[in-house]
């Protein structure tokens, strides 16, 4: 098990998600907020100026969450110009140099060049780093994914993330086996499928013992993720969802988009 026991459910506030919420605080996107224990702040889809207050912003319409910031590259189906991956660290000062900060900061493991002075500059303000990876082509093979987990300790990141296009019903279970064999390095692990087949591997992989995934907060921003007020009704009935085949009923009676 990962060193943390909560179940993390992560809701991704985009531009319109937060001035939807700042604009009505009975906008019904708060509803959702308050169904995740933890917000994915997408700097990349808000101007750079903007970078600086986003923590704070967030702070005060879901103070209950755990905050997660991240610069997503288009590479990896996020807005910020792959060109100018190496532009971020600077950005990053700028978002650690204010008072709110979040308590996590997620780089893709392509650009781990950049850790250890990412690392350096969260660590004097207590904010560890989540490393993850994306593969919208296929599902990594066994090898490909210990390699990972060994690139991942080497630097002594504190959590890991990985999202793989899954291409049939069974594509799932080599991530089920790496969040077993794996999981317990880090504080945070996410492993799940993209896409139809993978759509059940993003709850499922919470029972194999990872602890963090990411649901959809007003519209789809990943292949097959689920809605997060769908996503946190099953995680309310967990004790009594004893197998995929319970999950995929009640994904197909409750699930919104």
């Amino acid at each position: 098990m990962p060193k943390s026991n909560e179940k993390f459910l992560v809701g991704l506030v985009d531009k319109t998600v937060l001035e939807a919420i700042e604009a009505d605080s009975l906008n019904p996107v708060f509803m959702d907020l308050q169904a995740c224990n933890a917000i994915e702040i997408r700097y990349d889809f808000f101007k750079p100026s903007e970078w600086p207050e986003l923590s704070s912003r967030v702070r005060k319409v879901a103070p209950h969450a755990m905050q997660i910031g991240t610069i997503r590259l288009k590479r990896d189906g996020g807005q910020f110009p792959d060109a100018q991956a190496v532009a971020r660290p600077a950005l990053w000062k700028e978002i650690l140099d204010v008072a709110e900060i979040p308590e996590w900061l997620d780089l893709e493991r392509d650009c781990l060049a950049q850790f250890a002075e990412l690392k350096k500059l969260a660590a004097a303000r207590g904010t560890r780093i989540l490393v993850s990876e994306h593969n919208f082509v296929r599902i990594p093979n066994d090898m490909e994914l210990k390699t990972l987990v060994d690139d991942l300790r080497r630097v002594k990141a504190d959590g890991l993330k990985i999202a793989a296009m899954s291409n049939s019903a069974t594509d799932c279970d080599r991530l089920y086996k790496f969040i077993k064999k794996y999981s317990k390095y880090f504080e945070l692990f996410g492993a799940f499928g993209m896409g139809e087949t993978g759509r059940i591997s993003r709850l499922w992989s919470l029972k194999e013992g990872a602890n963090l995934t990411y649901a959809a907060i007003d519209s789809v921003q990943a292949p097959g993720q689920i809605d997060v007020m769908t996503s946190r009704k099953a995680l309310d009935k967990f004790e009594i969802i004893y197998s995929q085949a319970d999950l995929c009923d009640f994904l197909t009676k409750y699930r919104q988009f």
